[in-house]
């Protein structure tokens, strides 16, 4: 049986978001097993629980080889539970708490504090299956890593899986219908994104049907390299690499942004599969209602009226597309270097002499010297005798 519980990263990330974090000592949990329709368990499903409204994240069980599975540290909330095939591309259709296929129709479950509820079980159908080849339009060679989805209607990806080393792809999990086939590049592989059949990537596409729980086969792509901007982003003043710095192309004309990418640990990014067009390259884009800024155009340029545009037709690539932005803060902070200037010792009195704090400073004075142990008692009695006279 596999388990899960809610780890301190997720409360510190609960933490850092402004979010409510949920209280370990008085949570709930729930077990359960996922199998197939055919019988058996089902290894490898996500058994997920989002909490309604989301006041914190997500709390996903895998199920284990029996397909069982435990889901530990649920805060007293209501739940959308998915029982989810998608993530390893399982044969399996996923769907929600209670036999729900869609996400209108799903139930909501509640989990109170210190509650264990069992038995929450599902049962999912076999589902049909989208398989083929994706090669280069040139020379015929396999393309690995290109993400290929089966769009259901709606146009929101219902299933995704990425192609392998032969070029070859299978979407599992399917219901029966009529799916849009999408073939993408992205920012891993520099091919242009194109629908089955060899049409243009906005538009419908061919259909390609599905019967579950039946394979549909030869749904191939033949697929054009695309142009790629590459380029190393710095901060303004030191010079140094930024990491996570979000850059953005966008078509001069009319002005939609075709692609965009985070630099790494040494400030490279690349935005590849570029259509054809003319680009202006945006560092730290921040769209608003007054307009679209950034921290920084390609070449400098404040504003994107004053931004250089970058002719592109593919192949090409395009190197050196360099930008900075401004500091920002770290949340490893550098060490920071102190001088310290040592205080002078303090003199020592001399011989008769010691110290006395005197209007808040301490100086040497005399020592008074003292009566011995036999006559203290005797000189303070008659200290106060004569006092008191």
């Amino acid at each position: 049986m596999a388990r899960v519980r809610l780890t301190t990263i997720g409360v510190a990330l609960c933490a850092a978001l402004g979010m409510a974090a949920p209280s370990l000592a008085a949570a709930g949990s729930v077990s359960g097993t996922v199998s197939a329709a055919g019988g058996g368990g089902i290894a490898g499903v996500q058994v997920c629980f989002r909490p309604e409204p989301e006041t914190f994240e997500t709390i996903c069980a895998p199920t284990g080889a029996d397909g069982a599975y435990i889901a530990e540290g649920l805060p007293d909330a209501n739940y959308v539970v998915r029982f989810d095939a998608d993530r390893a591309n399982l044969k399996y259709v996923s769907e929600w708490h209670d036999d729900a296929v869609s996400y209108l129709d799903r139930d909501l479950l509640h989990v109170g504090a210190q509650q264990h509820l069992g038995a929450l079980n599902a049962v999912l159908a076999d589902g049909g299956s989208i398989a083929g080849t994706v090669t280069d339009e040139d020379t015929d060679l396999p393309i690995a890593g290109i993400r290929v989805c089966a769009e259901a209607s709606g146009g929101f990806p219902e299933r995704c899986v990425d192609s392998g080393a032969a070029g070859e792809y299978q979407v599992n999990g399917l219901l029966s219908g009529n799916y849009r086939v999408v073939f993408e590049g992205g920012n891993r592989v520099n091919y242009l994104r194109e629908a089955y059949d060899d049409v243009s990537p906005l538009g419908p596409g061919t259909p390609v049907p599905v019967a579950a729980p039946d394979v549909t086969l030869g749904i191939d792509a033949k697929l054009a390299p695309g142009a790629q901007i590459l380029g190393r982003v710095t901060e303004m003043g030191t010079g140094l690499p930024r990491e996570d710095v979000f850059v953005c192309a966008y078509e001069a004309a009319p002005g939609e942004r075709q692609g965009c990418a985070w630099t790494d640990a040494t400030g490279n990014y690349a935005i590849r599969s570029i259509f054809a067009g003319t680009y202006l390259v945006a560092f730290q884009p921040e769209p608003l209602p007054t307009g679209l800024f950034a921290d920084q155009w390609w070449q400098g340029a404040a504003t994107m009226a004053e931004a250089t545009p970058i002719p592109l037709v593919p192949p090409e690539t395009r190197t050196g597309i360099d930008g900075q932005v401004r500091p920002f803060f770290r949340s490893t902070p550098r060490p920071i270097q102190v001088s310290f200037v040592p205080r002078p010792k303090p003199k020592k009195c001399k011989k008769g002499f010691h110290k006395k704090k005197i209007k808040g400073k301490k100086r040497c004075v005399r020592k008074h010297k003292r009566h011995g142990k036999k006559a203290g008692k005797g000189a303070r009695n008659g200290g106060k005798r004569r006092a008191s006279r």
